[in-house]
């Protein structure tokens, strides 16, 4: 078709762009997903995902991340679950949401009796259970969701079974707040009653970098979503949970972190 011919059929060339439009519209909890499984071919992603011996995570920094992790996991669930509890987590199901690579999934495993680790990637679960594999672990479960629909965990794990859950370095590259709500309501219908959910976010100070980011999935994946303290703290609470602590900056200012332990 020429230009010319074109310009005569102004209706058709209207539809055509229309549904063009439609097929590639911008879908951020698509894209979500679409942007992690490229960790299959870029090691930028991989960097992000924690896989052991990639950029940033070299063997000591990759096991040092989650010593840190299950320590500050260990020391709110001695306060707030008691001595015989800790006592018993090689009795426990735990479950890491976004395992990535498997740095805070070691610790865990070391530590409970059943590990499940959760991510929209699968290059990624099959490198974090490569590493468990590697350390001698058989007690680690990978469990790979759709990005749209973090509900469909339920056709791999039983609701009301997971002791508690551990999810650090994921909700801030969640596609939306409205996102994290809805895994948030994931979270109570997982946990057995009374059961424990240690949640890093960033939290918003105000400034244009981390400011909610609503468009663009890819270039703003880093500072995509953040939240003011009462504004999560709320968001828990309407979801089910009991905020029981919330400390800021424990690991370092400049990721602009705060980790909420909550009860459901």
């Amino acid at each position: 078709m020429t230009i010319l011919q074109a310009m005569d059929m102004p209706g058709k060339i209207k539809n055509v762009i229309a549904a063009f439009g439609a097929k590639f519209k911008e879908n951020l909890e698509r894209d979500n997903g679409l942007y992690w499984q490229m960790s299959s071919h870029d090691g930028r992603i991989k960097d992000q995902s924690h896989w052991r011996g990639t950029r940033r995570w070299y063997d000591e920094r990759w096991h040092e991340y989650g010593d840190f992790h299950w320590s500050l996991l260990s020391r709110y669930l001695l306060t707030y679950a008691g001595r015989e509890y800790c006592h018993s987590l090689h009795m426990k199901t735990a479950l890491e949401w976004g395992c990535g690579g498997g740095a805070n999934v070691r610790p865990l495993c070391h530590n409970n009796a059943l590990v499940y680790g959760t991510d929209v990637s699968a290059p990624t679960l099959d490198e974090c259970d490569y590493q468990m594999r590697c350390l001698g672990y058989d007690n680690f479960r990978k469990v790979l969701i759709k990005s749209e629909t973090p509900e469909a965990v339920f056709a791999t794990i039983n609701s009301e079974t997971i002791d508690f859950i551990l999810s650090v370095a994921v909700f801030q590259h969640f596609p939306s707040k409205a996102y994290a709500e809805k895994v948030l309501r994931v979270f109570d219908r997982l946990l057995k009653d009374q059961g424990f959910a240690l949640i890093q976010v960033r939290y918003y100070d105000g400034s244009e970098k981390l400011k909610q980011k609503m468009c663009n999935y890819a270039r703003n994946v880093i500072y995509m979503t953040s939240f003011e303290r009462e504004e999560f703290s709320d968001l828990l609470q309407y979801t089910g949970f009991t905020v029981h602590s919330v400390e800021r900056d424990i690991d370092n200012s400049r990721d602009h972190h705060d980790y909420y332990f909550v009860q459901k």
